[in-house]
C-alpha cells in the first residue's frame, strides 16, 4: 500500500507512503544497519546501539512489521516498528493488554528537536492507521525524555503508566491514545 499525503489529500497506492517530503517504506536489513549507527549526543545517548555486527548478509531481505521514513532522495530520516517490537521488556508483568497497536520509532539525531516531531508522528500513526485497522496506539518513552513525551502528548497520547526497562532498569512511561 502506498499512501500520498500532503495537508489536504491522501491517496492510497501499494506499499509505500508518500508524504509531503517523506516517503514511508519496509525496512530492509541493510537500513536497519544503517540506523544501528545513528549517534545521539547529550542525555539521548541512551538511545546509541552499541552493538558493532558487521553489514548484513542479506541486505535486501525485509523486517516485518519494520518500515523506514525516507525523503524523496532516498535519505532514511527515521524509523517505525508496529506490534511487539515496539514494546520494551520491563520488570513489571501484564503492561501490554492486547487491545493496542504497539508503536516503536525514532528519527534520525541531526533532525531531533527541529520541530518536525509531531509531523513524523503523525505520519507514523496515519500509516499505521491504514495498514492495522485501528486507532488504539500505545508507546513506550523514557521518563527523561521530556522532549519526545511533549511531542507524543501533542500527537494525543496520554501518560498511563510509569515502568522500569528491565535491561537498563530506568523508568519508562507507558502512554496511549484513545
Amino acid at each position: 500500500m502506498v499512501l500520498f499525503f500532503s495537508r489536504l489529500l491522501c491517496y492510497t497506492l501499494p506499499e509505500v507512503i508518500v508524504m509531503t517530503r517523506w516517503i514511508i517504506r519496509p525496512m530492509l536489513q541493510k537500513d536497519a544497519w544503517e540506523i544501528s549507527r545513528w549517534k545521539y549526543e547529550g542525555i539521548y545517548a541512551f538511545y546509541n546501539h552499541m552493538d558493532e555486527s558487521a553489514p548484513p548478509e542479506s541486505p535486501e531481505a525485509s523486517l516485518e512489521d519494520s518500515f523506514v521514513v525516507c525523503c524523496n532522495d532516498g535519505q532514511i530520516i527515521g524509523h517505525f516498528h508496529f506490534g511487539e517490537d515496539g514494546r520494551i521488556p520491563t520488570e513489571e508483568k501484564n503492561v501490554y493488554p492486547p487491545d493496542y497497536l504497539d508503536i516503536g520509532l525514532g528519527m534520525r539525531p541531526d533532525l531531533c528537536g527541529k520541530g518536525n516531531g509531531a509531523e513524523f508522528v503523525k505520519m507514523g500513526l496515519a500509516f499505521a492507521k491504514e495498514k492495522y485497522d485501528t486507532n488504539r496506539f500505545r508507546l513506550s518513552v523514557a521518563a527523561f525524555n521530556e522532549r519526545a513525551i511533549k511531542v507524543y502528548e501533542r500527537s494525543g497520547f496520554v501518560k498511563r503508566l510509569q515502568v522500569t526497562n528491565a535491561y537498563f532498569k530506568n523508568q519508562f512511561y507507558i502512554m496511549t491514545t484513545v
